[in-house]
């Protein structure tokens, strides 16, 4: 008889990420999967219809994790540069669990893969951009600053988050030289 109270979408996200922690996302695939979970190979095509669709899983429950780890009403009484750090404290540690590290890993899967991945992680990347404006606006120290059309808040949050997803690739534990390099940048 079958057991209705088993959500087999959850065990097989959970294996998908305990191999993207242990061996590195790449080595996610379908059969693998099926067999660590101890679910037949249909059942799991029956959710992930891909090997695309298992990854951009993956890489959604990694962004959600983040969004939810980072104590973004705790972050309301601290200035920009504070909060920059502990955003990036929080990516650190979870990029750290993983074996490898799985921003440079995207770029080893196929063509299809990662797509569909970089994709889901631009959505990712949007939210984070827009939380860092949020963190400008918040701090009473910028709200003075000379923002333009070539400087703008938004051209900023995409060039500080990317500049620290370059940082994360190289694992750099801390990013005060980029800080000290925002403040010069952002000083009026």
């Amino acid at each position: 008889m079958e057991n209705y109270n088993v959500n087999y979408k959850e065990i097989i996200l959970s294996k998908a990420k305990e191999i993207a922690m242990n061996e590195g996302i790449i080595k996610i695939n379908i059969r693998t999967v099926a067999k660590n979970s101890g679910i037949a190979i249909g059942t799991v095509y029956n959710y992930f219809p891909s090997k695309g669709d298992l990854l951009v899983a993956v890489i959604e429950d990694f962004w959600e994790g983040v969004f939810k780890d980072i104590d973004w009403r705790g972050l309301a009484d601290n200035n920009f540069y504070d909060n920059l750090e502990k955003v990036y404290s929080v990516l650190h540690d979870y990029l750290h669990n993983f074996k490898e590290n799985w921003l440079e890993q995207l770029a080893l899967l196929k063509t299809q893969e990662k797509l569909i991945g970089r994709q889901k992680e631009d959505e990712y990347f949007q939210k984070m951009y827009s939380k860092i404006i949020l963190l400008i606006d918040m701090d009473s120290n910028l709200q003075q600053y000379q923002w333009s059309q070539t400087i703008s808040k938004e051209n900023m949050a995409e060039f500080i988050f990317e500049n620290m997803l370059i940082m994360l690739k190289k694992e750099k534990g801390d990013m005060k030289f980029f800080i000290e390099l925002l403040k010069k940048i952002m000083s009026n």
